[in-house]
């Protein structure tokens, strides 16, 4: 699954995986069963845009929609400008998220 995060926030990739730096491939894991990878960063050069953080969101058996959509929510609330899950963009609100992500689980299997 792919994940877009649009920010402002210079620190957001590394609260996100946990490290100082970071590098395309790095992953961390997320409770429920779940991997999101770095895939890299889309700096835009007209002034005032965010930039763009893109991840791959995949998922091992059993997967707890509810508890990745929770991690995703603590780590982006209040830092992310939007989301956009599999080029659908998401409102921010964890329900939401977990809805999108339910589906897709669903819509992959």
């Amino acid at each position: 699954m792919e994940l877009e995060i649009y920010t402002h926030d210079k620190d957001i990739l590394f609260d996100i995986l946990g490290k100082p730096s970071v590098s395309r491939g790095e992953s961390v894991a997320i409770p429920g069963y779940a991997k999101l990878t770095y895939e890299g960063t889309t700096i835009r050069l007209a002034d005032g845009l965010p930039k763009i953080i893109n991840f791959a969101l995949t998922f091992g058996s059993g997967i707890a929609a509810g508890v990745v959509a929770n991690w995703l929510y603590d780590k982006l609330n209040k830092r992310a400008e939007k989301i956009v899950i599999n080029r659908k963009e998401v409102e921010f609100d964890e329900e939401k998220i977990k809805r999108v992500i339910e589906e897709t689980i669903r819509i992959e299997k």
